[in-house]
């Protein structure tokens, strides 16, 4: 019997939806930077996809540094086993308070920028919420390991 006859549909829908989050996250960062290089019509300015609390010169070596991480913990996920595998539950509660910490704080952060005009969202800071929220989405994942052993690998 295989390894992967053993992961439940509730574990296999986790770890594609970890990639989707990756997915999602590596798409926002290629957005980025066409429209650094090309700034072609059909997406947003280039001040829709930054907050500016950190240069986009530091921002950039940042997000890529993330997405490599990223990329590990769903392979390690992929396994069941690694580094990235969260077996214990107190790191369980934890990420997930800390995903909905920074989802929180997302929600507040959009609710901010909302009340300030002028009113138009998409040209002021929605695309790195969106990207924030995959982000804790992405954590809160990671922390929903099966705390049975043969659930997950």
């Amino acid at each position: 019997m295989s390894l992967s006859m053993s992961v439940t549909p509730l574990e296999h829908w986790r770890r594609a939806m970890l990639w989707l989050c990756l997915s999602l996250f590596f798409v926002r960062v290629l957005g980025q930077i066409e429209v650094v290089l090309l700034a072609p019509a059909w997406l947003p300015p280039f001040r829709a996809w930054e907050s500016g609390l950190i240069p986009y010169s530091l921002l950039l070596p940042i997000q890529i540094v993330l997405v490599a991480w990223m990329a590990v913990i769903g392979a390690d996920n992929c396994r069941g086993s690694g580094q990235f595998w969260v077996t214990q539950q107190t790191t369980r509660r934890r990420l997930k308070a800390v995903a909905a910490l920074y989802f929180g704080l997302m929600v507040l952060r959009l609710a901010i920028t909302a009340a300030r005009p002028p009113h138009f969202l998409a040209e002021r800071g929605l695309i790195p919420v969106i990207a924030h929220w995959d982000l804790a989405a992405f954590i809160y994942l990671t922390a929903c390991t099966p705390r049975n052993r043969t659930m997950g690998a």
